[in-house]
């Protein structure tokens, strides 16, 4: 059996289990609306880690930071900072975002800020921070996985017609099960793609190390060092990937756990004590690793190994395509389809149910009983993908500069998410001013006529003005109610721990 043929059944039955936990998960009785959207409520504190896992690694992951590491060199493996600082968000924001939620019946991050602050407006712009971060990072793994495909199959099967396989086998289980067939099939491609990286970076270092009698480490050197001195050391100020792009695009990059979707993967959690485990082992130890010594394994090591490579984006595909025996072939592309997969599965999920709740049921229908509910919620699903496939392509940047796009909006959230967790004194015209100037900060800093400028990412200069504009109006209007205080500050008691 070629590699080919071996892929295609592999993938088909990948894809079947995928759809088999769909099916299997929308045999749950729906009676409120938080037992579709947020599976009750009661995820295992193993399997939510695992799916914060798989929807953090995604098509940017497994090709993109590899293909930039492999241009970029050591200034890009340092911008991955923002592991460790995730991992510190997970520890001292989610369990405080899981008991406001939890104790006040909120469903959506919309509901949530939209409570605390009584606002109207800050509802809506939640909802349009969670489109212009779902959106471009569903593209992302749309285009991922149908580039995947196509490369690992020799051609014989299209990016489009990889893309829209993935795109409805991952509609149809996210349209049966919601967020616990998001949160059962993350957690086992989790794994999966653990193994195909591992498979990955092992055959990257035996490429290396056949090229020199002496070993892996001298080749890698040898590599590194014939780049130049700009590979392996931090460029000057007003050069690409100096430190203030490299920080600002670390920060934009945090945007992931402060986006809307995530905050409600978030609450399906079952205990706060699942985010000890997920910011500490998970995220600071095992992604840890993965990051700063899987990618520059594969990312700089590849120097040796694949020359004059026109698409970085391929990278991994390159050595995955021409190095590994027919097995690791195999499972290692079943690892990258299923890092692409798991994200867009959760993002899907969150997306819609926001679009469902905080638009149709808030401004629609808000009788609407949870079967009508659970609907408009699989509808949505349908709607992000549409947008997502024109999308992908429309905007034909590589695959790392599609991720920071996203994720940019997403950090916008982190001074909202600051005032309802530890700083009452912030008020709700700061957080809507704040948003919307963001929102265009970022936009032109990436669509205007100079891309990034002073070197600062889109996502540092939309943080920057942010804040900037929360601090500055937040000093002239009035905090929050005390009634919204008291739904939220000061109740961390054993209960929500």
């Amino acid at each position: 059996m070629d590699n080919f043929t071996a892929l295609i059944i592999a993938t088909a039955a990948y894809l079947a289990v995928c759809i088999f936990i769909g099916i299997y998960t929308s045999r749950v009785k729906v009676r409120k609306a938080s037992d579709f959207f947020l599976a009750g409520g009661g995820l295992h504190p193993i399997v939510v880690s695992l799916a914060m896992m798989a929807t953090v690694f995604s098509a940017w992951f497994i090709l993109g930071h590899q293909g930039t590491t492999y241009l970029q060199g050591v200034p890009y493996i340092a911008h991955f900072m923002h592991i460790p600082l995730m991992g510190m968000i997970s520890l001292l924001f989610f369990p405080r975002l899981w008991a406001v939620a939890r104790r006040n019946g909120n469903i959506t991050p919309s509901e949530l800020f939209g409570n605390y602050f009584d606002s109207e407006l800050v509802r809506i712009l939640i909802v349009v921070v969670a489109a212009l971060y779902a959106v471009p990072y569903v593209a992302l793994q749309l285009r991922g996985a149908g580039y995947t495909l196509e490369t690992l199959s020799g051609g014989r099967v299209t990016a489009f017609s990889g893309a829209i396989v993935l795109g409805v086998v991952v509609v149809l289980y996210v349209f049966l099960g919601g967020l616990k067939a998001a949160a059962y099939t993350d957690s086992i491609q989790g794994v999966l793609l653990c193994i195909g990286a591992f498979l990955l970076g092992a055959t990257t270092i035996g490429a290396v190390a056949a090229l020199n009698p002496e070993g892996f480490f001298p080749q890698f050197k040898l590599g590194i060092e014939a780049q130049g001195v700009g590979y392996y050391t931090l460029p000057s100020l007003g050069e690409t990937w100096s430190w203030p792009y490299i920080l600002s695009i670390a920060l934009a990059t945090c945007g992931i756990y402060f986006s809307p979707s995530y905050m409600m993967l978030v609450t399906s959690a079952r205990t706060t004590k699942t985010f000890r485990w997920q910011g500490i082992v998970i995220m600071t130890c095992i992604m840890g690793f993965m990051y700063f010594i899987f990618s520059a394994i594969v990312g700089m090591g590849g120097r040796n190994i694949v020359t004059d490579l026109a698409n970085t984006d391929a990278l991994s595909l390159e050595v995955v395509f021409n190095y590994m025996p027919p097995v690791a072939f195999v499972i290692t592309a079943l690892g990258i389809l299923a890092a692409m997969n798991s994200t867009a599965a959760g993002y899907l999920a969150n997306t819609s149910t926001i679009f469902a709740r905080d638009l149709y049921v808030r401004y629609i229908n808000k009788d609407a009983p949870p079967r009508k509910q659970v609907f408009m919620g699989r509808m949505m699903v349908l709607v992000i993908v549409i947008i997502a496939v024109i999308f992908s392509v429309a905007v034909l940047d590589l695959l790392v500069l599609l991720g920071t796009f996203a994720t940019a909006f997403g950090l916008l959230l982190a001074p909202a998410i600051f005032a309802v967790t530890y700083c009452p004194r912030i008020t709700k015209q700061a957080i809507n001013l704040g948003l919307i100037c963001g929102i265009v900060t970022v936009m032109f800093t990436y669509f205007g006529p100079v891309r990034y400028p002073l070197g600062i990412h889109m996502g540092g200069w939309g943080l920057i003005v942010n804040v900037a504009v929360v601090a500055v109006v937040t000093k002239l209007t009035a905090p929050p109610s005390k009634e919204a205080l008291a739904r939220t500050h000061g109740m961390w008691d054993e209960r929500y721990r």
